[in-house]
């Protein structure tokens, strides 16, 4: 049995032009503008992790929550004002 002949071997290109350089598209921000609030993350060792998980299911909350109530608990231990009083106390 022999071989097929290739269809793109007959072909006759003719040489094309360099492409222009695109600008890439600016992107489409995901996430809400919050001027108000800072973004920071954290490492935490896996066990941590999974227990704070544990706590959200439990508790129906987001793992974000229990986190600031540890936050909370932090600043109210070092003699400041709460979460909530200090988010009041800005508006």
């Amino acid at each position: 049995m022999s071989k097929r002949p290739s269809i793109l071997g007959e072909l006759k290109l003719a040489p094309t032009a360099p492409a222009k350089a695109v600008p890439p598209a600016k992107a489409a921000p995901t996430r809400k503008e919050r001027p108000d609030v800072i973004h920071t993350s954290i490492y935490l060792p896996k066990p941590v992790y999974l227990k704070l998980r544990e706590i959200a299911y439990v508790t129906d909350q987001k793992i974000h929550d229990v986190i600031m109530e540890g936050v909370d608990a932090a600043l109210k231990q070092y003699g400041h004002p709460s979460v909530a009083e200090l988010k009041a106390a800005k508006g």
